[in-house]
This record gives structure tokens, C-alpha cells and sequence, in this order.
């Protein structure tokens, strides 16, 4: 088997992914407001978020947690039509699985259906509509992130003063695969939404720009930023700014860093990278402190997102 190819760099030294990065950058930073094509996000995985690596083995649960809410994601064997066992295919997981949702969420919004075709027929089309390439490995890398989706469940917590609140939410309550090659046999050809996963989305959902995400699609902690501030800028009350410590930051962004100094420097990276996006977003660093964060539009305009809660 020969060694991995690398992309070929440009005369000045650019590799072609950098420069197709720096040019998704600059065409979402271009694009005016009321032009945004919009995708969604319920409004609980702004706040809690899915795996940003594969976890090490595929029947490893996740966990993590935003103040007094926890979300739990527990993957689910499902049986090989071949083997006739259970297998566990892991849990959804990175940049791929962030924008797949948001994409799943946007046709099921529009459409007002939990019924999706994900088949064959639909997928290279899907595909390079969520701005990836329509080559072999890419279908199967998506292919793979949405049957991981389709084979797990959501618990979500709240650890109140009195009462601890906890409801299990599968994102999709059914799923068809199609009996075709060994590495087909666990695809899904169709899925649909859980009800109570849908009913969620529609009356929280979160609107996002999907040249934005596009933008961010190769680090998953400036998506979840990205998401997170989406979310919460526009509900703080003007004039009443709200303060985010590091260690607050460092436990909802940043569960892999030991060093809060290494957490600082890479979040402050990954912020400069947000912003040249969300233009409007307004934050103020303070030091050693943390964040400032002050009522801000949302980067789709209210009157297009109708979905802004």
C-alpha cells in the first residue's frame, strides 16, 4: 500500500486546502446578511456539544456538562445483517457531524417533515450541498457520521435546586438501511427524526449562516463557539452585560486541556477566528479574568429568522 498523498502546495507554499479555506472565509465574510442561507441548530446543542474527536473506543458514552445542564450521548449497538450481532459504530463526532446536523435540521425545518432521504440517489447531491466534495471517501465519511447519529441517544439533565430534571431524546427514532455491500449494510437509506427531537428543533431552533459554518468547517470548538454565541448574545439584556470566567469557558470549551494557560492561548485562536465571521458579535477579554459578553445581533437578521426565539 503506497504512503498517504499530501495536497500539493501553491508556488508561494499554500496548500490547496488553505487556500479553498481562506477563500470560504472571505466569500462568507463578503456575503451580505439578508443573502445568508440558513441552517439550524437546536437550541440545546448551542450550549452542550457533541464529541470534537472520535472518542477511543466505539461503545464509549460522552458527557458534558454547561452549568446545571448535562447532556449525555450514549451510542446503541445495531445488528449486522451480515454477522447477524450487535455492533457499536461509535458516536457521531467533529466538524462532519456538527454541519451534517445542522443540515438535517435545516430539511426537516423547511420541509416540516421528520422524514428525510439520506438513499443513495440523494446523498452525492446532499453531499456537495453541505459544501463538501462529492468524492468516494467524503459520501462514506458522511454515510458514517449519520448512521452514528441515527445509533445514538441524548440524555439531557438539569440539576436544580430542588429537583434534578433528566429526559432521554433519541435525535432519530427510525431508520432504514440498505441491504447492499458489506460496507452499505448499516447506512441509512431513510431516517426520521424522534418527535420529541423535532418538536424541540421547531420551537427552539437556532439559525445559523451555512457559509459560515462552512468557513469553520475544519475546527469543531469554532463551530461550537460560533453556535454558543449565536445563541446566547441576542437574549442578554442590553446594558446588563454578562461576565464568562475561564474556568467556566475552560469547562464547557475546553474539557481537554490540563493547562489553563494552554486553554487560554488556543481559545483566543479560535476566537479571533469566530469573529471574522460573526462581525456583529460583541466581546470584550478581560485578562486573566474572562470574557465580557454584550447584547449583539444574531448573524442571521430576526426578520429571516423566524425560527429566533
Amino acid at each position: 500500500m503506497g504512503a498517504k498523498k499530501t495536497p500539493k502546495p501553491k508556488p508561494d507554499g499554500t496548500s490547496k486546502v488553505a487556500v479553498r479555506r481562506s477563500k470560504l472565509i472571505y466569500d462568507a465574510f463578503q456575503e451580505e446578511p439578508d443573502d445568508r442561507e440558513i441552517l439550524f441548530q437546536a437550541a440545546a446543542m448551542c450550549q452542550v456539544f457533541l464529541p470534537r474527536r472520535e472518542p477511543l473506543t466505539p461503545h464509549e458514552v460522552w458527557e458534558t456538562d454547561s452549568g446545571k445542564f448535562t447532556m449525555t450521548v450514549i451510542p446503541l449497538p445495531v445488528i449486522n445483517p451480515a454477522t447477524h450481532k450487535q455492533e457499536y459504530l461509535g458516536l457521531p463526532y467533529g466538524t462532519k457531524a456538527r454541519i451534517i446536523l445542522a443540515n438535517l435540521n435545516a430539511i426537516a425545518v423547511q420541509s416540516q417533515s421528520r422524514i428525510i432521504d439520506v438513499s443513495s440517489n440523494n446523498l452525492t447531491q446532499f453531499v456537495k450541498e453541505i459544501g463538501m466534495t462529492d468524492g468516494g471517501s467524503q459520501i462514506s465519511a458522511v454515510r458514517d457520521q449519520i448512521a452514528r447519529l441515527s445509533n445514538s441517544i441524548m440524555r439531557l439533565s438539569f440539576d436544580g435546586a430542588e429537583w434534578q430534571d433528566n429526559t432521554n431524546m433519541p435525535i432519530v427514532s427510525r431508520f432504514t438501511v440498505f441491504k447492499g455491500s458489506e460496507n452499505q449494510q448499516r447506512w441509512p437509506e431513510q431516517i426520521e427524526l424522534s418527535e420529541q427531537y423535532f418538536t424541540n428543533l421547531v420551537e427552539h431552533a437556532v439559525p445559523l449562516p451555512k457559509l459560515h459554518l462552512a468557513a469553520l468547517s475544519n475546527n469543531a470548538t469554532a463551530i461550537d463557539l460560533y453556535c454558543f454565541l449565536a445563541h446566547r448574545l441576542h437574549r442578554i439584556p442590553k446594558g446588563k452585560p454578562q461576565f464568562l470566567a475561564w474556568k467556566t469557558l475552560k469547562d464547557q470549551f475546553g474539557g481537554e486541556y490540563t493547562r489553563m494557560t494552554d486553554f487560554r492561548t488556543n481559545f483566543k485562536k479560535t476566537w479571533d477566528l469566530v469573529r471574522c465571521l460573526y462581525t456583529d458579535a460583541r466581546i470584550e477579554q478581560k485578562g486573566t479574568k474572562g470574557l465580557m459578553l454584550y447584547n449583539s445581533p444574531t448573524p442571521i437578521p430576526k426578520q429571516l429568522g423566524i425560527f429566533i426565539n
